[in-house]
């Protein structure tokens, strides 16, 4: 029955103070007729697409040039080491989910040459920029600048890439390289007579922490490593740079609020500056908590998220509203041509799912799933191989998607963390089991000492209907928690076809029962076509309404709906006026229409309606545009509804009452 066995090495990043216990990628297989698709054509196309252009980039050819210690100049910009390294953690998680000897042959020859660059440097260090173009300023010495080298960044997705390459193939190729690394900070960096040296671009401190992990969890690698493999080391090292912002003795600022540097960590209490260096701090702040369990960490992690979620999201899940410094505006200040990097809503994605970890709360899923459902699928052409930097609501056409770019961030970061939502599926703890996004797709674990399999059937997120086959090796007793998604009001739930009774907590249906072998759940979530206000204090959105349907938004394309003489404005990509797109209006009782469409891209449900003055609309999914044409795109539309001043606590958004 249970077949399939997870190896030593694949075990996933558990932190001792979890209060979730989450699944290796390899433990889940998905089977989904909407995310296998597109797992699919990342691993055919986007992964071999990414590696392609930074080779022909040279970002590949910099490391020879280190290895061979005779000159040579450097490629790209001076982070894109960390984005080698990025890519190479994302496909080390799509072999874990299955092998792909192609894709293990290409990360290995990549690997080899990042090694003979490290053994060129000889004490550790790697960083290509700076070794190149920089030599004498390594950690931002002599005038240097961390904010722009991208020194310790560097070094924590090459560490984050060694953890993630190891727990899936067990090779130790990467895994020494990052080690090495590692050693060489843990005994430069600290309190006195160490160095005063933290990241000016936050993920190290989550990498280092996975690799403490590691080493807690496998202490015989030092031996296979030949290197000292320390645990208390890496701890001491992700510590320190958590508590050493904003004290800038002996070192420059950086940059204080763009980088997360203008007081010390857990005196922070709303989300400032660089969205993507906010959202990886906070992350790795989460995942200091779950090494720890120093109840001050969990505390700042939470109102920092508090402040995001409620006060600086978009609809779609996106933050960083801001475009000068790619960064977090006021409360409630999101602009409909925000800037909304994809890599950002992937930080948000990270640091969510590090607070469920933490808590057990649907709330954190609930925004994680809007984002995978939103941002990120949008942030990747359904074909593969074109990518959004940006994620505005709202564009005049101009606002494609790139082949390559200057900064190709986000496309390694779409191949960090689309492949994990096969771990982000289930989870379980001592009592139980938690069914978290509803896919199609089989879960392994053991809840106590019974060997459990989750089997999940499903059509979402164009149907509610969702089957969950509980596969216990024995009978047993214990807790299925099925999520009951914020957006959802009503749902029926069975087991064996005859209604549950259940509580709800933290978000979750808990059915609490003894389990035998042939047991099904049944949840029928209503799948309505929803009108979403902002809150009133969002003066962008002022009389204005969004379409949902499920975890998903809709926006309008001018390739589906008729423009009309007088009704385009111009756009103008400085200063956004509220007047400036499609401008259609909805009547204040609209009726809407849905249709599943097989031939729409694969297969969509799209929404069709009619404005104010009864001309049609058609709605499409919001990841979905600019996949057919270069048109106009919007997503609040005109509506006469204003928004309520009361029963905002704790929310952002919220459907208009219709009925």
């Amino acid at each position: 029955m249970f077949s399939h066995t997870t190896q030593a090495h694949m075990r996933p990043t558990t932190y001792k103070h979890q209060t979730v216990l989450n699944l290796p990628v390899a433990s889940v297989r998905i089977d989904d007729a909407f995310w296998a698709p597109k797992l699919e054509v990342l691993r055919r196309v986007t992964a071999h697409d990414v590696l392609n252009k930074f080779e022909h980039d040279g970002a590949l050819r910099n490391f020879d040039f280190v290895a061979e210690g005779s000159g040579g100049y450097h490629s790209g910009e001076p982070w894109f080491d960390g984005l080698v390294y990025e890519t190479i953690r994302g496909i080390s998680d799509l072999l874990a989910a299955r092998g792909d000897e192609a894709l293990d042959r290409r990360l290995d020859g990549i690997i080899a040459k990042i090694a003979r660059a490290q053994d060129a440097v000889g004490d550790g260090y790697l960083n290509t920029y700076t070794l190149l173009d920089r030599p004498d300023q390594r950690w931002a010495d002599n005038g240097g600048s961390l904010r722009w080298q991208h020194d310790v960044y560097n070094a924590g997705c090459l560490i984050e890439a060694g953890v993630h390459h190891y727990r899936a193939t067990g090779k130790t190729s990467l895994l020494a390289v990052a080690v090495k690394f590692a050693n060489h900070m843990s005994g430069l960096m600290g309190p006195p007579p160490k160095r005063n040296i933290v990241p000016a671009h936050s993920l190290p401190e989550e990498a280092v922490l996975k690799l403490h992990q590691l080493a807690l969890d496998e202490p015989g690698l030092a031996a296979k490593l030949k290197l000292p493999f320390e645990a208390a080391d890496y701890l001491a090292l992700a510590s320190f740079w958590i508590h050493n912002r904003g004290n800038h003795e002996g070192r420059v600022s950086h940059d204080g609020e763009y980088a997360q540097d203008h007081k010390p960590v857990l005196e922070q209490a709303e989300a400032v500056g660089h969205a993507v260096r906010a959202t990886l701090l906070y992350a790795g702040l989460t995942a200091l908590y779950l090494s720890t369990g120093e109840a001050a960490y969990l505390g700042t992690a939470k109102t920092l998220w508090d402040d995001i979620a409620y006060r600086k999201s978009h609809i779609t899940g996106g933050v960083g509203a801001i475009h000068h410094d790619e960064k977090f505006g006021g409360a409630y200040e999101l602009p409909d041509n925000g800037y909304l990097e994809t890599c950002a809503a992937a930080g948000m994605g990270f640091f969510s799912w590090n607070l469920f970890l933490a808590t057990g709360e649907s709330r954190y899923i609930d925004k994680l799933e809007t984002i995978l459902y939103n941002i990120v699928l949008a942030g990747r052409s359904l074909d593969g191989h074109k990518y959004f930097y940006e994620n505005p609501l709202v564009s005049d056409g101009g606002h494609n998607r790139w082949e390559w770019h200057p900064c190709p961030c986000c496309p390694p970061m779409i191949l960090k963390l689309l492949p994990e939502i096969a771990s982000y599926v289930y989870a379980y703890d001592g009592k139980g089991a938690y069914v978290n996004l509803f896919v199609a797709s089989e879960g392994e674990f053991a809840i106590g000492d019974v060997p459990v399999r989750l089997k999940q059937q499903t059509g979402y997120p164009w149907t509610g209907s969702v089957g969950i086959a509980v596969l216990p090796e024995r009978e047993a007793r214990f807790a299925v928690r099925v999520r009951i998604p914020e957006w959802c009001e009503r749902y029926a739930l069975t087991v064996n076809g005859q209604a549950a009774v259940h509580e709800l907590a933290n978000g979750y249906a808990v059915l609490d029962r003894t389990w035998g072998a042939d047991d099904v759940v049944r949840l029928d979530l209503e799948l309505s076509v929803d009108l979403i206000e902002a809150h009133p204090k969002v003066t962008t959105h002022a009389n204005r309404a969004a379409i949902r349907r499920g975890p998903m938004l809709y926006c309008l394309e001018s390739t589906d709906n008729e423009r009309y003489e007088g009704e385009t404005v111009r756009y103008a990509r400085e200063a956004l006026d509220k007047d400036a797109r499609l401008n259609r209006r909805l009547p204040d009782v609209p009726v809407f229409e849905t249709e599943h469409d097989p031939a729409f891209l694969g297969g969509a449900v799209l929404v069709r309606t009619a404005d104010a003055n009864g001309r049609p609309l058609t709605a499409i999914p919001y990841p979905y545009w600019n996949n057919r044409s270069r048109g106009t795109m919007d997503v609040w539309l005109g509506h006469g509804h204003p928004a309520d001043e009361a029963g905002w606590e704790n929310k952002l958004y919220r459907k208009i009452a219709r009925d």
